[in-house]
Formats: structure tokens, sequence, C-alpha cells
């Protein structure tokens, strides 16, 4: 073990440092998508793979994947023997084939866990417990009643989930992954490994998984872009205490995000204009987004999901409201517009940031019931208000923090764009339950599911078609153009035509006139 005392030490090349890694040693690795991707870290180590065999028959432990590219990040993962386990908060959208057939073709057991629930249990490791007791996750296709999150057979046969019975209530307790060597990355370290995320857009667990590495008598490596002197960090911006770390490892050419070198708007250093927002033109798109955010209030914390979500505080903007709301992300991120809406590539992160937390503790507060509402992206639905948004096929996207925003959050909005997909979006059932109808049901959360045609609500009877655009027949132009089984409400009335025009709504007038009336 490297003393903290022991400055020099602490700072090495890529090569040395990755050496820490073992065979059959169990390997935690931080970021989100393109935010604090330890990437010199993951390629020296894929290449010594490549070029040694060694180390191989590693666990992989990821709270949410990293590396926005395919053959970047945790993508590498995939080469044959590298990874014998891997416990995932999400995978990949469109495969990276390698990963993929390793799964499917049980060459690696994998698990699919929320994203909340891996912050959980490194938590729960560094704090000595056996695990994480939670009820997210119940009635979903990480319980054991389904599929207990195994991705295949192979982990099938390791159960790393059981449903227990605490105070008359059913709950999931989830087993800790000891961590041997932890990859985390940074903006600034000194020579005793303190380190600072200064141009980080978002925190991803870096400090929870440090210290789940030294409770398992492990190592952590840090990645950052520049060196300071001893001394010359402000303490209250140390995310990461260089008790922590055993090595530190320099890479002066580290992008902000994947795509960006350097944007001082994405974490408070400036700010963008509100009129440098693109406002989405005209399209089905629009027409759900306008839709769904009719259906928040002045005052709101609202968060939105991967996907077309992202764009609703352009909407938001476009009418006037955007300062009258707070949105969030997952990943820590609260207030700002999200980096999707003016035209970026990466989720994780949004201009003009109120507050960046830690991702792990933004999670905790979705779960426990701190949001107002929640806008997310389906990937199929059925009849009996069932979403999917984490497999299919031989696509793995993963859960991501889905079942921590949609079980602790009363009010859910799923946006949904059915254009000539409909069967493929509403189905007979789903493949896999990310989202439980009759569990939202039971515990009294508002659920909307909103198209660019019509809206839906779940009722005790299942999904019932409660809107329909002006001038459709709900036969003919809605029940008949897809596969799930869906009532239609006596009162039916239809949507909003605010939503299809090309001016604005007008929310902020409909806003405060509300409020007057409520005065």
């Amino acid at each position: 073990m490297i003393a903290a005392g022991d400055q020099g030490d602490k700072v090495m090349p890529a090569e040395r440092a990755v050496a820490m890694v073992r065979p059959g040693s169990t390997l935690g690795v931080g970021g989100a998508g393109g935010v604090q991707e330890p990437d010199l870290l993951i390629e020296t180590l894929a290449r010594r793979f490549r070029e040694t065999g060694e180390p191989g028959r590693l666990t992989e432990f990821h709270a949410i994947r990293c590396g926005e590219i395919d053959g970047r990040g945790t993508s590498l993962f995939g080469a044959e023997g590298f990874v014998s386990r891997m416990y995932g908060g999400s995978f990949w959208p469109a495969g990276t084939p390698a990963l993929v057939r390793q799964i499917h073709e049980n060459r690696m057991a994998a698990w699919n866990f929320s994203i909340g629930v891996m912050y959980g249990l490194l938590e729960a490791t560094a704090a000595g417990r056996p695990g994480l007791l939670t009820e997210v996750g119940l009635d979903t296709f990480v319980d054991p009643l389904q599929s207990g999150g195994a991705l295949n057979e192979a982990a099938a046969r390791e159960p790393a989930v059981e449903r227990v019975t605490v105070g008359g209530r059913p709950m999931l307790f989830y087993r800790t992954v000891p961590i041997d060597v932890a990859f985390i990355r940074g903006t600034t370290s000194d020579p005793c490994g303190n380190v600072t995320m200064e141009e980080e857009p978002a925190n991803c667990g870096a400090l929870a998984l440090a210290q789940a590495a030294k409770a398992n008598g492990g190592r952590v490596v840090v990645q950052v872009k520049r060196l300071a002197p001893q001394g010359a960090l402000d303490p209250h911006l140390v995310r990461v205490p260089g008790i922590l770390v055993d090595a530190v490892v320099l890479s002066p050419g580290q992008r902000q995000t994947t795509h960006v070198e350097f944007d001082p708007t994405l974490v408070g250093a400036a700010r963008l204009p509100l009129e440098a927002v693109p406002i989405p033109p005209m399209s089905a798109d629009k027409v759900i987004l306008r839709r769904a955010l009719l259906e928040a209030r002045p005052g709101e914390t609202l968060a939105i999901g991967f996907g077309a979500p992202g764009f609703i505080p352009a909407i938001a903007v476009e009418e006037g409201v955007f300062d009258r709301v707070t949105f969030s992300v997952e990943h820590g991120v609260i207030g700002g517009i999200n980096g999707y809406a003016c035209g970026g590539r990466t989720f994780p992160c949004a201009h003009n940031p109120e507050a960046i937390i830690d991702a792990a503790d933004q999670l905790r507060f979705f779960a426990g019931g701190g949001l107002d509402r929640a806008f997310l992206g389906v990937g199929e639905v059925d009849g009996q208000g069932n979403v999917n948004v984490s497999r299919f096929g031989d696509r793995i996207p993963g859960a991501g923090g889905f079942i921590d925003m949609t079980q602790g959050t009363r009010d859910v909005v799923f946006c949904i764009r059915l254009g000539d997909r409909g069967r493929r979006k509403f189905v007979p059932r789903v493949e896999q339950v990310t989202f439980s109808g009759p569990r939202a049901l039971r515990e009294g959360q508002n659920i909307l599911y909103i198209t660019e045609k019509a809206v839906f609500r779940l009722r005790p009877e299942g999904l019932v078609l409660t809107e329909i655009r002006e001038g459709l027949d709900p036969r003919r132009d809605v029940l008949d153009q897809i596969g799930a089984e869906v009532r239609v409400a006596s009162d039916l009335i239809p949507m909003p035509d605010i939503c299809f025009r090309d001016a604005p709504m007008g929310l902020a007038d409909l806003w405060t006139t509300e409020e007057k009336e409520k005065t």
C-alpha cells in the first residue's frame, strides 16, 4: 500500500498503474457515457491484454457504461477472455457486437441493475455491509420472480439478488460486489492524489467507487488532465481525497466529454444565452414534447430521461417558462439546459447547471420521491402499461436510472412517437419489464403515455385512450395501428389544439392565469 506521504510514488505512467489489475481481479470503472471516461486507463489495460493475454478473467463493475462511441470505454471489455463477469447499470443501445456476443453466447455472466442500485452497492461495500436492501426493482426484470437482473444463463446460475420480506413488505436484497481496483477520473490532482473535478460536467460516483475499493483492501487509480503543486488545491473542491488514491495518471489531452474539448457553460464557468438554444421545428416529436410539458406546473422539479425528453427544456425556452421550473438528469446535474437540447451528443450534462452533485446522491433523491414529475422515453409498452427500455432481442441498452425514477416518482409521463411504428411501440407483451404498470396502480402513481396522435392513461382496467388529435378516428387511426389491447375512455376528449400550431402555445400566460385564479 502506498502511504499518503509518499507523494512522488503516486504519479506514474498508465502502464505501471494498470499493472495493479491482476488476473481474476474485480475492476470497478467510473464515468457515464461521454463524461468522466477514464479512457487512457481502459485503453492501456485493453492493450496490455491484447499484447500479453493478461489480466484475463476479470469481473467488471460499472454503475453506468462509459464511452459513447463503439471501440471506446467499457465496450473494450468485449475481447474474448478479458472479462468473465460483468455488472452494469447500462450497456449499449446499438450493440458493440463483440461484447454483446460474449453475453449472448454465455462467455461472460452479465447482470443489469438500475444505476441507483449500482451506486448503492458501492456505498454498501464501502460501509462494510453485505448488500443493499431496497424496494427499487420490485416487479421488474431485476426481481427474482422474473429474471433477477440476469442477462444470460451464465448469470442466472449465480443469483445476485433475493426477494425478501421486511416488516411485512417485499423488498430486494442485492449482494455486494467487492472491488479490487477502481479506475476513476477527475480534472486536477496534487502529488498526494487529492482530486478536483472543476471541468467535469457530471460527477459519477468516483468517491463511492474509491471508498468501495479501499474497504476491500483494493487499489484506486485516477486519471486527470493536469497536476497541481502540493497544497495548491482548495480543500472544498476536492471530491476524492488523496488518502484513497494509490496512483495518479496524467492525460493532458483529456477531453471534457467524448465530443467536446472544453465548454465552460457545462460547468458554470460561462453562461449560454437562452437565445442561443435551438428551437425544434414543428414535428411529431415536438407535438409530443409540447403535450408533455403541459403536464408540468410552475415551481416543479422535473427529471428528463435519455432520448427525446432531453429536448423538453428547449420547448420550455420557447414558451418563456424555462426559469419557472427546474430540470434535472439522473447523473447529478440540477438545473440548466440538457446538452441534447442544444444540439449536443452527450446526455449526462447540461449548459448553465445550477448544481452538480454526485450521481449517487441524485438517484437516491429520485428514488425517495424527491421529484415532482419525470419525462421518459419508451422502447415498447403493453396493454397493462408495462414499459420496456432495457432489452430488445440482441440489443441491451440496460435499465440506466429508469427504474429509480419511475418507481420513486408519483407523476410519470412517457413520451412515445407512433409514426408508422405503432405495432413496434405498443405490443401485446413487452419483452422485458423495466416499469410495472400493475405496481404503479397499486402504489397510486399517475401515469401518462403521450404520442403525437393520442394520449393514454393507466387505469385499473389497463391502458385507456383518453385524448385523440382532432379529426382522427380512434379505431382507424389509433387502435388498428397498435399491437396492444387498449380501451377507449367514455369521456374521450381532443388533444389540446395549441400543441399542433406553428406558433408557441402561450404556456407562460396559461400558468400566470392559473396562478391568479388560485389567489
